[in-house]
């Protein structure tokens, strides 16, 4: 200042808000000049002849923008004579390096969470300025060495914006994370590709149906049992086949989504859930496809399956560090890639971690900068804010209440000093109470909202925060006010204060994901049953066994392995509904003569099975099997035909095995040799006895069975 003349500040925003913001900054040091857009900025300029002591600069703005207004002070030759800075929500690299290229000093990212530093930057920015305009000689002296230091401040600029960022809004929970994350990359990759390898003639609608087809990868793991699926360990070699089938699984479900056939979609997406784990070398699965065989989508997607698997931790595994999953995958320790595929992946690799994994460090480090901003002291001059800043920021925070309750989440907010948490309406509406809770932490422990072990569950999980760690997420079941109880994702934040381990609170949300879960479960209660009759598939039958075999202490079983003698017939002479309604029949008969411990499944056609579980008796069993073969040749079937029957083939755990598979190999072989005394029977399978029928003489059993189905009645 010069003579007690105060020196002019221009605040050039669109937004009200954030003039009265600045003008709160350094109303008390300068005169405020504000302008809305950039024409009214430069009127502003001219009309004091260029003489400011700052220009704080907005880049999206109507009538003109920032970079406009830029242009017009290069043209003037007056970049030089006032220290620009963009005031920006934007924090991209690419607008800065924009900005410093236009001559700006420095960018400041809005909404400003460090009031005092921004004033500190800004009057460094000023005095430097003021340096030069009185002392041109020294400027000119010295000009090389300011160039170095803008050299460098465009340089250290990038961590500077990281670390003044605005407060990141709360996103959904991690649940679906693993699918956005493969569904970005496949479109970054593929959009790479389409540019450098231009032989696969990769169009821009591929790459939109194939980016959005690699949600479905991993459709197929829903009908994965969830011993294996959730299993903390390495999986057994029986495991990882079982895992492997999920391939083939959502192919299966895909195919059961009558809408969905038509679309084009299907295709892409058919290809990728039954592709995304073949490899180049023609060592992957299901098909064993091998280098071009694989489609481009599959290959992408298989590659930004890998990826996200190897950086990201999952129940068996900690995540492995970027630098470690581009050594894996290029020394090829996860399977062979296409080369030019993993060529090109290694060149964008950065830009995807940045893009899809940082995001969690972005989110600690604001919270962590939010709590130092509120231990911040406030300066004397900043208690006071002026009667228009705080009617603007009054309006604010009431659009910022009504956004919440468009989105239709649940917020709250904890503050430990207090013991009192803060809720919004939709909360309130959904539960009840009020939107201010007192003595929370007592409410929290004697209220029905959860059930106690998920209570002593979360609030443990709470208790391991730290401040490296403050994120936490979790799926619980809660009643709402009506009595129901319904499925919740609740994301909590932890807010840290200046003492090394005190957490002062937490905020965060609660979204509803009943419907989702809902869906989910009856999407796998479809996927293991049969379709037909309702009764349990072979999947599920499979599933069961396993179960019971990995019990500390499996008590006995038996299996029952049965075909409708003659089934062919009845499709022949009375038709395939009447074959489908007599299934159905037996189906329903089965279920009645079992007990409810014990399970009945269609294993396809006409074959069915049956788990009795605990019964050791053999003459009960004998009576079981003889109950069954009777109501086969019952009058209840008659109206069917007269030649309907069943054979039975039973096999026993454990005397005939530990493994499901071979149990049922071994039913399956008795009931080939009960077809093979004249059917109608049941046959417990014998070693000795099975030795004495060779394979020639079961497949001449079969084809006789089938020719004899055949004939007409």
């Amino acid at each position: 200042m010069n003579d007690g003349i105060r020196e002019k500040i221009l605040v050039v925003d669109d937004a009200e808000i954030n003039r009265a913001i600045l003008d709160e900054l350094f109303c008390r040091e300068y005169d405020i000049l504000e302008a809305e857009n950039g024409l009214e900025a430069i009127k502003q300029i001219e009309a004091v002849n260029g003489e400011l002591a700052a220009l704080l600069l907005d880049i999206v703005m109507p009538e003109m923008d920032g970079f406009g207004v830029l242009k017009y002070l290069s043209e003037k030759q007056l970049i030089q004579q006032i220290p620009v800075f963009l005031i920006t929500a934007e924090t991209s690299s690419e607008i800065a390096m924009q900005g410093y290229e236009g001559g700006v000093v420095d960018v400041i990212t809005k909404p400003i969470v460090s009031p005092a530093l921004v004033r500190k930057r800004v009057n460094n920015a000023i005095e430097l300025y003021r340096s030069r305009r009185n002392l041109s000689a020294l400027v000119e002296k010295h000009v090389k060495t300011i160039r170095e230091q803008s050299e460098q401040l465009k340089r250290t600029n990038v961590s500077i914006i990281d670390m003044l960022s605005s407060v990141i809004e709360f996103r959904s929970g991690e649940s679906g994370q693993h699918v956005r994350r493969i569904r970005h990359a496949t479109q970054i990759l593929l959009t790479r590709m389409q540019k450098t390898v231009p032989q696969y003639r990769i169009t821009d609608d591929e790459i939109d149906f194939i980016s959005n087809a690699a949600a479905m990868h991993d459709i197929g793991k829903i009908s994965v049992p969830d011993y294996v699926l959730n299993k903390p360990g390495r999986l057994t070699k029986e495991e990882f086949e079982q895992m492997k089938k999920h391939t083939v699984y959502g192919c299966g479900i895909l195919e059961m989504i009558p809408f969905f056939k038509g679309e084009k979609i299907f295709s892409y997406s058919y290809d990728i859930c039954r592709h995304h784990h073949e490899r180049w070398d023609g060592r992957g699965y299901p098909d064993g496809l091998k280098g071009d065989e694989i489609s481009i989508g599959a290959q992408v997607v298989s590659i930004a399956d890998v990826y996200d698997a190897l950086v990201s931790e999952r129940v068996y595994k900690k995540a492995f560090s970027r630098e470690k999953a581009r050594d894996m995958i290029a020394g090829g320790e996860c399977g062979c890639f296409n080369p030019l595929l993993v060529q090109e992946f290694l060149k964008i690799e950065p830009e995807l971690y940045e893009t899809m994994y940082k995001e969690n460090e972005a989110v600690k480090d604001n919270d962590e900068r939010i709590a130092w901003m509120r231990k911040a002291p406030i300066e004397e001059n900043e208690t006071k804010l002026s009667e228009r800043t705080i009617q603007l920021l009054e309006m604010e925070r009431k659009k910022y209440q009504i956004l919440s309750e468009l989105s239709g989440e649940l917020l709250f907010d904890f503050r430990r000093q207090t013991d009192a948490v803060d809720l919004n309406e939709r909360f309130v509406k959904l539960f009840g109470g009020s939107c201010q809770v007192l003595h929370a932490a007592d409410y929290f422990r004697h209220c029905d909202l959860m059930k106690e072990e998920d209570k002593k569950l979360l609030l443990e999980d709470l208790s391991k925060m730290t401040r490296e760690n403050s994120r936490y997420e979790g799926e619980f079941l809660m009643k709402t006010k009506s009595g129901r109880w319904e499925w919740f994702s609740l994301i909590f934040h932890g807010l840290w204060g200046t003492a090394e381990d005190e957490c002062a609170g937490y905020i965060g949300k609660m979204t509803s994901i009943h419907d989702l879960k809902e869906e989910a479960n009856q999407w796998k209660k479809r996927a293991m049953h049969d379709y037909l009759t309702g009764l349990f598939n072979r999947q599920a039958l499979e599933s069961r066994v396993h179960e019971m075999l990995t019990l500390p202490e499996t008590e006995s079983f038996t299996l029952f392995f049965i075909d409708v003698d003659n089934f062919k017939l009845v499709n022949d002479l009375k038709g395939h509904l009447m074959g489908d309604l007599l299934l159905k029949d037996i189906s329903v008969q089965l279920q009645k003569m079992l007990r409810s411990t014990d399970m009945v499944a269609r294993l396809g056609g006409d074959e069915f099975a049956i788990l009795l579980q605990g019964m050791e008796d053999v003459e009960s069993i004998k009576r079981k099997a003889q109950d069954i073969c009777q109501y086969f040749i019952s009058e209840k079937l008659k109206k069917y035909g007269d030649n309907i029957s069943c054979s039975i083939g039973i096999s026993c755990y454990p005397q005939n095995g530990e493994d499901y598979k071979l149990l049922l190999d071994k039913a399956d072989k008795a009931l080939y040799m009960a077809k093979n005394q004249g059917k109608s029977q049941y046959v417990f399978y014998n070693e000795s006895q099975m030795e004495n029928i060779s394979y020639s003489t079961v497949l001449s059993q079969v084809e006789s069975d089938t020719n004899d189905k055949e004939q007409p009645e």
